[in-house]
């Protein structure tokens, strides 16, 4: 990432496609104190998922000089490259410093803690799975790019954002800049797709509505993959990681590198936001940590900016507000931050069946999932997760969201000075009730048995909420009471995407606020 011309000339400056080199003070770790760096930025972004890419390609295009600071690390990728970890050999690439890997059942290893690709942060009951790096959680997610209809969609917004707009407007704009498709026919045909085909077939047979699901991909880097011309990592399952190829039009190809080219903004990675502040030489003051990619840190940075566009994601974007609040840091925060959090319904299930072979190394990456929609246990969206399994094991790994009717909150505890989430475990029980009850229609149609593997590996990987419209910010991401303060990413979304997946929403809504922001706040609240 690179740093804008204001930024003091101890450190490198970085552009869109440089790797992720860290600048060094000194060389190796010393015991001579930390030293410090203050700057000073007109606009600063916090992460560049969903959330932060929009508003760093809107604030550019806008001429309004901005900083993104992102904790993670380039992960520039090609044909070829194999970037990304693979799932039966993870590596230091694969944790968010950490020692072992994360995600759910992967293999044992043991390695140097990375600022890898996937945090997990263990909560009482629920493991919440979250993406580092310079594109955020888009170079993991499994790209699926799904929509709630309008019924679903305003049971879970406020009926201040006009559904009608969003359907017009953004999510177009989100759909062209990372240009979603659903996996041609060619592709889906192969033997490595089978699972897929199957999914796509039972769910018709059970009576709900199949989908092939819009990616962000190049399918010629999967055809050539097919045709032995690059390395088959995605079409034999071994996408959980990430795409390798450079087969995914993720952030940091599209909205970032747009972004970049205006020359108005800079990115900056490995910088750790600690704590937000009242400011005093500009309206804010963000305290951040430059880390190597071993974690260790290396200098502390103090950055001061008219405007602060938080987007480190639910969780942190939530921890960092509620942590401000109770430490008085950012004095008079809305009493409800931190609250209304949930997990989208997320549920994961192995299916298994007894006669019909799955194939090993199923294609990927997820291209098929059905709607259910008018049960009454309430909507239901599934998709197949192919897996990269060496053997026949007659079974396919789903992912299904209902909607929660419960939320949990993030609250301080002053005696370890740690944000902590309180999750009651009946948080998602309608949502649970919704998913079983779908995937048992879906087998009792096409035989075999949908076993809840969440209730081994209670997780989500779409965690949403924490400073909510309405309650903490108002319906164009202004932080109440405190002008020049944002927030654009997935904290906004009380709980749920009304059981779609929430990355194009995520962006949508950010499209949504930021050309508001650009109209009303710009070259007048900074």
């Amino acid at each position: 990432m690179a740093l804008a011309a204001t930024v003091s000339r101890r450190s490198l400056i970085f552009g869109a496609g440089s790797a992720a080199v860290l600048a060094a003070t000194g060389g190796t770790a010393s015991a001579r104190v930390t030293p410090v760096r203050e700057e000073h930025h007109r606009a600063v972004v916090v992460g560049s998922g969903f959330g932060g890419s929009v508003a760093a390609l809107r604030l550019g295009r806008a001429g309004v000089r901005t900083l993104v600071l992102e904790r993670g690390r380039w992960w520039p990728s090609g044909p070829g490259v194999d970037t990304f970890p693979r799932f039966f050999s993870p590596d230091r690439r694969s944790s968010w410093l950490e020692p072992t890997p994360v995600l759910p059942f992967s293999p044992p290893a043991l390695f140097q803690p990375y600022t890898g690709l996937v945090e997990r942060i263990r909560t009482a009951g629920l493991d919440v799975y979250c993406g580092a790096g310079v594109g955020g959680g888009s170079l993991v997610y499994q790209g699926i790019s799904l929509k709630p209809e309008a019924e679903l969609f305003h049971r879970v917004l406020p009926a201040g954002i006009d559904h009608e707009e969003m359907e017009r407007v953004f999510y177009p704009r989100v759909a062209a800049m990372l240009r979603f498709s659903p996996i041609p026919d060619d592709v889906l045909g192969h033997v490595r797709y089978t699972s897929s085909r199957d999914l796509l077939a039972d769910a018709a047979r059970a009576g709900t509505t199949p989908v092939r699901l819009p990616q962000p991909m190049d399918w010629d880097v999967l055809r050539r993959e097919l045709a032995g011309g690059l390395p088959r990592w995605s079409t034999e399952g071994d996408h959980l990681y990430g795409i390798n190829n450079g087969g995914r039009f993720s952030l940091d190809k599209t909205y970032l590198a747009d972004a970049v080219a205006t020359g108005s903004v800079t990115i900056a990675p490995l910088h750790l936001v600690r704590e937000v502040a009242t400011g005093t030489s500009r309206r804010y003051l963000l305290r951040c940590d430059r880390i190597t990619t071993d974690g260790e840190v290396v200098e502390r940075v103090l950055v001061h900016a008219d405007a602060v566009f938080l987007n480190a994601g639910s969780v942190n974007t939530s921890k960092l507000l509620v942590r401000a609040r109770a430490t008085g840091t950012l004095p008079d925060l809305p009493p409800d931050v931190g609250n209304f959090w949930s997990t989208n319904g997320d549920r994961g299930y192995l299916r298994t069946e007894l006669l019909d072979p799955s194939l090993p190394h199923q294609g990927g990456p997820s291209v098929a999932g059905y709607l259910d929609r008018g049960a009454p246990t309430g909507p239901a969206t599934f998709f197949h997760i192919p897996a990269p399994l060496p053997v026949e094991t007659f079974s396919a790994l789903l992912l299904g969201m209902g909607l929660p009717g419960g939320h949990g909150r993030f609250r301080h505890d002053p005696a370890t000075d740690r944000v902590v989430l309180d999750w009651p475990p009946t948080a998602d029980l309608d949502a649970q009730v919704a998913t079983d009850a779908s995937a048992a229609r879906l087998v009792g149609r096409a035989g075999g048995l949908a076993l809840p593997s969440h209730a081994l590996v209670p997780f989500t990987a779409h965690p949403l909420g924490g400073a909510v419209f309405e309650a903490v910010c108002d319906l164009h991401g202004r932080v109440h009471d405190h002008p020049g303060l944002y927030v654009t990413d997935s904290a906004l979304i009380p709980g749920s995407t009304g059981t779609a997946n929430p990355s194009w929403t995520i962006a949508a809504l950010a499209e949504r606020c930021l050309r508001h922001i650009v109209a009303h706040d710009a070259d007048t609240l900074f």
